[in-house]
């Protein structure tokens, strides 16, 4: 097997390059498609032998309702009319009705030489050969009156069944057609430049000229080496004219090196300007790196999710909390360069919101409780009030975003450093003047602690204290660098006193705007009943991410509707009442900003479903958009079960405070 798998590899390894990447591109295509038809012709089986027993146990419930008089009466000539009728349904062999006592009552049967089956003492579908039964019970005023069995030939299943193999297998045999048309016409955007720089570089070396230069096609790494290529004949053309000119006299010479000088000016200048480019285009390709690799993991963390859900008593537990974490974890890496990204380049951008602070903290404490009890750590929070404010819910004008993004890293951080103990969350607010203050939070772990001279490298970019840390526990040190430039981007700042063996302390101050608001505690509980809720209407047209949410929406107790797309939205919307909506952005035909702006002129005047908006794009500027196009909040991709109950609790909640205030008239006065 092994010397197999050397000759291939290679047989491939010694192709042209035309010829390897045409053989890697069908090899992969081969595996795809077959990953993927397999999926389909599963699915579509299954889909055919479900709808047949829908089909039975419709009849079987029509067949009760129409034969219940006749057993009450002893009228079987009536209850053969009912199942002859049945005689028009082509796969039907036989329907037989039994009285309460397993006698035959009355049957129909396709085969003149048909024997009545005994009763039935199982009741569902049952499978037998090439035949589907199906049993039900006869109830009237719950005393049982009858039973029925219908028996029905599964050709039609059959060949349904074989027609799905078949489209299979010309799905597949189309996908490879495909794939190697284009791969073969596409295939020449690599080599052509190749063939055309080695046939530059032949030239040279038979002529022994250098006046030859490869023509530039593309700003890949090949347009690199052709760059790198010329580059090099430049200089070698440079030091064959320094040579002649050596002899030269020194006004010649001076000249010589002024017009050098000038030229490496020159260069110098574009090196400036190609860099300044390289800036911008390295920015967008992370925005789209990032939306791109957000897609993927949305079904990777919610399936581990859902699996763990599952498993979680069972032995392979251990190994879907590896994969969830480890995806959870590159998650967390993507949002850390990205975020590193936009701040390097100063788009920084931030939006000031009015949120209750208390409710915000608790509501953080509850989704990171779940890791740091994982580890066995204790996670609490406590909010000092020691200013003489009323013991109130305080608003306190702020970036949410930026605030919760400060928070989760400096949070996950205390977790990840801390093997025993507990992590301490408090807050407290300083005042200004009056509607002003600053608002001080103190992170306080008993982790691993960090030595005094290894405090300079805390903030730093890229750094962790000890280079064996990143080893031991994964990251890239972008996390404490982005929250000092967040913290100092809302003008606050942030330090840390820490003893190596007896845990750190972070604190950060920020200037906020206060306000007393003297709304009830009690809503800032967390349990919520389910009763009375609205389902959830969920918009996707990836068929993974649909059947990923529809279950994790159910797995939280609530009813879901799916859409395949926005056209499908509306439809439903106009047919049901959602408590919430659901709604990926990129979708083909109509996107999620056209759906949202579609579903709010469709609403009543006093009808406001709160939309929730689901993608992987995660920028600021793109949760903007989101907004303007009237959706009320922002979850990205990938989806958390945890997160994505908070919202929907969140907005279903203040729905069902919304239809109370409706119900009840116009309130007095504008919130």
């Amino acid at each position: 097997m092994n010397a197999s798998k050397r000759t291939l590899k290679s047989k491939i390894k010694d192709l042209p390059v035309s010829q390897k990447i045409l053989a890697i591109t069908l090899l992969s295509s081969l595996a795809t498609l077959l990953l993927l038809c397999s999926i389909s012709f599963y699915r579509e089986s299954k889909s055919f032998s479900d709808r047949k027993v829908n089909e039975l146990s419709a009849l079987s419930r029509i067949l009760e309702s129409n034969s219940i008089a006749s057993l009450v009466f002893d009228d079987p000539n009536t209850a053969k009319k009912y199942v002859d009728s049945l005689q028009h349904e082509p796969d039907i062999e036989s329907v037989s009705i039994y009285t309460k006592d397993d006698q035959i009552f009355v049957y129909f049967a396709r085969s003149e030489t048909f024997t009545p089956h005994p009763a039935p003492t199982e009741f569902g579908d049952r499978w037998s050969g090439n035949r589907l039964f199906f049993a039900k019970e006869i109830f009237l005023d719950n005393e049982l009156r009858g039973k029925i069995l219908i028996e029905m030939d599964t050709r039609s299943l059959r060949a349904a069944v074989s027609q799905s193999f078949w489209i299979s297998v010309a799905l597949l045999i189309g996908g490879l057609t495909i794939t190697l048309i284009l791969t073969s016409r596409l295939q020449k955007l690599l080599t052509k430049p190749v063939e055309e720089l080695a046939e530059v570089t032949r030239n040279i070396s038979e002529e022994k000229g250098y006046n030859a230069r490869a023509i530039k096609r593309c700003d890949d790494e090949i347009g690199s080496l052709v760059d790198s290529f010329n580059a090099m004949l430049d200089t070698i053309q440079l030091r064959d004219a320094e040579l002649r000119k050596a002899n030269i006299g020194l006004e010649q010479l001076v000249e010589a090196r002024t017009e050098d000088l000038y030229s490496r000016n020159q260069e110098l200048k574009k090196a400036i300007e190609a860099a300044n480019a390289a800036t911008v285009a390295k920015s967008e390709f992370l925005a789209t790196t990032s939306h791109e690799l957000r897609t993927p993991l949305n079904p990777i963390i919610g399936y581990a999710e859902k699996l763990l859900l599952a498993e979680k008593d069972s032995e392979k537990a251990k190994e879907l909390h590896i994969i969830k974490h480890s995806a959870t974890l590159l998650l967390r890496l993507i949002d850390d360069i990205l975020e590193y990204s936009r701040i390097e380049r100063g788009d920084v951008q931030l939006v000031s919101n009015k949120i209750p602070f208390q409710e915000f903290c608790q509501d953080l404490i509850y989704l990171m409780k779940g890791d740091a009890e994982a580890k066995g750590l204790t996670l609490t929070y406590d909010h000092e009030g020691k200013i003489g404010l009323p013991n109130e819910i305080l608003f306190i004008e702020i970036d949410e975003g930026r605030l919760r993004q400060i928070l989760l890293n400096l949070i996950g951080n205390a977790i990840k450093f801390t093997h025993s103990g507990s992590i301490k969350v408090s807050s407290r607010f300083e005042i200004l003047d009056e509607g002003h203050g600053r608002l001080c939070i103190v992170i306080q772990d008993t982790g691993i602690g960090i030595e005094p001279k290894d405090m300079d490298k805390l903030f730093k970019s890229f750094s962790q204290v000890d280079g064996s840390l990143s080893r031991r526990y994964s990251g890239m040190g972008l996390g404490l660098a982005i929250c000092r430039k967040l913290v100092e981007a809302m003008d606050g700042s942030i330090d840390c006193k820490s003893s190596p063996g007896r845990g750190s302390s972070f604190r950060f101050k920020i200037p906020v705007e206060l306000e007393p608001n003297s709304v009830d505690q009690t809503s800032l509980s967390f349990p919520l009943s389910l009763e009375n809720e609205l389902p959830i209407l969920l918009v996707e047209d990836e068929p993974v991410n649909r059947e990923l949410g529809a279950s994790m929406v159910k797995s939280m107790g609530y009813d879901v509707f799916c859409a395949k797309d926005g056209f499908s939205a509306l439809e439903l919307a106009k047919e049901n009442h959602f408590g919430v909506v659901l709604l990926d952005i990129g979708m083909p035909g109509m996107d999620g900003f056209a759906a949202a702006k579609a579903l709010r002129k469709q609403e009543g005047h006093d009808q406001h479903t709160p939309i929730i908006a689901v993608t992987a794009n995660a920028s600021p500027e793109y949760r903007q958009r989101c907004l303007e196009a009237g959706m009320d909040d922002f979850l990205p991709k990938p989806l958390i079960v945890a997160k994505l109950a908070r919202v929907v609790a969140k907005w279903q909640r203040k729905s069902d405070q919304s239809s109370i205030q409706n119900q009840a008239g116009p309130p007095s006065s504008a919130l």
